[in-house]
Parts: C-alpha cells; sequence; structure tokens
C-alpha cells in the first residue's frame, strides 16, 4: 500500500511539473510573439512617422523603405548573436572556462563589429538616396525618435513588470 501511495505521489508531481513547464513554455511563446508584435508596431510608427517628416516622394520613400528593412533585419541579426554570445560568456565566467571565454569574447567582438559595419553601410546607402537637407532632417528625426523612445521604455517596461 505504501508503495502505490509512493508511486501515486511521484506520479502526481511528474504531472504537476510537466503541467507548470507546459505553462511556462506557452508563457515564454506568447512573450516572444508579444515582443515580436510591439517591434513590428515600432518599426511602422517609426516609419511613418519619418516618411512623414521628410515629406519624400513615392519611389524615395519606397528606396528608404527598403533600405531601412533590410538593415534592421541584418542589425538585429548580429544583436541577437551578440546578446546569446555575452549570455554564453556569463555561463563560460561562472564555470570558469577560459577556453570557452576566450572564444566567446572573439565572437562578441565579431558581432559588434558587425553592427557597426552595418550601421555605416546603411548611413552611406541612406546618403546616395537623400538629398542633404533630407540627411539632415532623417538625422535629426532619428536623434528625436531616440530620445523619445528612451524616455517611454522605463514606463513600458514598469508597466510590462506590474502585469506580471
Amino acid at each position: 500500500m505504501k508503495k502505490l501511495a509512493g508511486v501515486m505521489v511521484v506520479l502526481c508531481l511528474m504531472m504537476f511539473a510537466v503541467t507548470c513547464n507546459a505553462e511556462t513554455e506557452t508563457q515564454d511563446t506568447e512573450k516572444k510573439v508579444h515582443k515580436k508584435e510591439m517591434h513590428e508596431k515600432f518599426k511602422a510608427d517609426r516609419r511613418r512617422k519619418l516618411l512623414k517628416a521628410l515629406a519624400l516622394d513615392k519611389e524615395t520613400s519606397a528606396k528608404l523603405v527598403a533600405v531601412m528593412d533590410s538593415y534592421d533585419t541584418k542589425r538585429h541579426d548580429a544583436m541577437k548573436s551578440m546578446k546569446d554570445n555575452i549570455k554564453g560568456l556569463r555561463e563560460a565566467v561562472n564555470n570558469k572556462k577560459a577556453d570557452a571565454i576566450k572564444d566567446l569574447l572573439g565572437k562578441i567582438e565579431e558581432s559588434h563589429n558587425a553592427v557597426k559595419a552595418t550601421m555605416e553601410s546603411e548611413k552611406t546607402e541612406i546618403k546616395g538616396i537623400l538629398s542633404e537637407e533630407q540627411q539632415a532632417k532623417f538625422i535629426l528625426f532619428m536623434a528625436d525618435f531616440h530620445k523619445q523612445s528612451r524616455k517611454l521604455m522605463p514606463e513600458k517596461h514598469g508597466h510590462e513588470k506590474a502585469q506580471d
């Protein structure tokens, strides 16, 4: 009887663990989807406001949007790689794995250089699309937009934490 009770307890614990894990995975997936949706809304809002501020014709707008979308993707990939490598570096430091630390430091530097190169290439392509006055408006818009975004971030993060 005690064996049966023990087996039942173990089975109940296993079912509880599986259920909790499934709920956690569902919540993680929902958070990732929500973050992606928010990022897409952010990009669309930035694009809409930028095009309005620059008052570009359709052809120039299409070229600019294509360049920005292309480089957003490249920059995102490089930054994700850097973030993943930093996570690995944290684990390597905690586990005192010197070889892994050296390897990850190199990968982080490569990712950082890729981000910088992407930004320089994007700037060069944008210069080829926009007039000098439009370039000036572009820079001013981006500076103001980033400033506003940084002000909103603590509010959004505070709001998200309050919901958790």
